[in-house]
C-alpha cells in the first residue's frame, strides 16, 4: 500500500502505529529459505516511506527514532547480500544524495550508534544470494559475499563522512581552533570505531575522514587507545604506520605540518605544532 504512492504512504503513514512494541521482534524473524521472510517483508515496508513518500513524509520517517535504526541495530551482518544492498542504496540515494534534507537532518539520523552498527558490516558473516560483478573474486568462493558487502558498505560510508556536499561533514575554516564541538558524530564514531590496525579498509575510512575534517585531529589523538610510547613490538609499527597515513594525507596547508604531526610522536618534543596532536606519552597504556 505505501508503495502505490506519496499519498498512499501519508495515509498509512496517518494510521499505522510506529510505537508497537512488537515491531522491533518482527526484525529478529530471520531468513527462512524458498521464501520472503519477514524480517526483510519489514525491511521492504520501511523502506516503501523513504521511496514512495514526498520530502516532507521522508524528513518525518527519519525523526522516529526506532524505526529504521533498529533495522540497523538487529542481525544486520546476517542480512543477505541483497538486503545489504538494497538497504544502503535507499539510503544513499534517498537520504545522503537528497538536496532536500539538510545536513543537520542527516547528523541527527546518523547518529554514533547508527553509523557504528552500519561500520558492523564490514564483518558481515551472512548469506551470499547475488552474483559478483566488478569484483576480482573467483565465482563460487566463500570470500566473494563478505566482498561484496565490504565493498558496498565502504563506498557508503566514504560518500557519508567524507563528502561535503552530501555527507555529515561540516567544514571548520578554523581547523578546530574556535572551540566549538563541531563534527561531534564523526568523532564519536572514529573513536568506537574497529581499530584500524586490524583492517586495512576501515583504516582508509578513517584516514579520509581525518583528512576531511582535520579539526578532528587534536581530540581524536587525545581520546583515542592507540599508543605511541616507542617500544619494540609489531603493534606499536602498526599504530606508527597508521599514524605516518594519518599526517601525509592531511591537507596542504604546508607541507611541514605533515612532518611536524610526525616529529611529534617519534620524539618527545619540546614544541608542540599548533595542530598536531598531543602524543599520549604515559597516559595511555598499550594492551598487552
Amino acid at each position: 500500500m505505501v508503495a502505490q504512492g506519496p499519498d498512499s504512504a501519508k495515509d498509512v503513514y496517518s494510521h499505522f502505529d510506529f510505537n508497537n512494541k512488537y515491531l522491533p521482534g518482527l526484525l529478529k524473524k530471520g531468513f527462512k529459505k524458498g521464501r520472503t521472510d519477514v524480517r526483510m517483508a519489514c525491511i521492504q515496508f520501511a523502506l516503501s516511506f523513504l521511496v514512495a513518500g514526498d520530502n516532507a513524509l521522508l524528513a518525518q520517517v527519519l525523526e522516529l527514532k526506532g524505526f529504521i535504526p533498529d533495522i540497523l541495530r538487529s542481525e544486520i551482518k546476517e542480512d543477505r547480500v541483497s538486503t545489504v544492498n538494497l538497504l544502503l542504496s535507499t539510503l544513499r540515494t534517498k537520504v545522503v544524495h537528497n538536496k532536500n534534507i539538510s545536513k543537520t537532518q542527516k547528523v541527527r539520523f546518523f547518529t554514533a550508534e547508527v553509523l557504528l552498527h552500519i561500520a558492523s558490516l564490514y564483518r558481515w558473516n551472512g548469506i551470499t544470494d547475488v552474483s559478483p560483478e566488478d569484483l576480482k573474486v573467483a565465482q563460487g568462493s566463500e570470500e566473494v559475499g563478505k566482498a561484496m558487502v565490504r565493498e558496498l558498505v565502504h563506498s557508503f560510508l566514504m560518500d557519508l563522512c567524507c563528502s561535503l556536499k552530501h555527507g555529515i561533514t561540516f567544514c571548520d575554516p578554523s581547523l578546530g581552533t574556535s572551540g566549538k564541538g563541531g563534527n561531534v558524530v564523526l568523532l564519536h564514531f572514529l573513536l568506537g570505531l574497529r581499530p584500524a590496525t586490524e583492517d586495512q579498509v576501515v583504516a582508509d575510512l578513517l584516514v579520509n575522514i581525518l583528512k576531511v575534517c582535520p579539526d578532528l585531529l587534536n581530540r581524536y589523538f587525545k581520546e583515542t587507545h592507540y599508543s605511541f610510547v616507542p617500544r619494540v613490538t609489531s603493534a606499536w609499527m602498526d599504530n606508527v604506520r597508521l599514524l605516518k597515513k594519518i599526517c601525509e594525507a592531511q591537507p596542504d596547508i604546508s607541507k611541514s605540518s605533515a612532518r611536524s604531526c610526525w616529529w611529534s610522536v617519534t620524539t618527545p618534543p619540546t614544541r608542540t605544532p599548533w595542530w598536531s596532536p598531543t602524543p599520549n606519552w604515559t597516559r595511555h597504556k598499550h594492551p598487552s
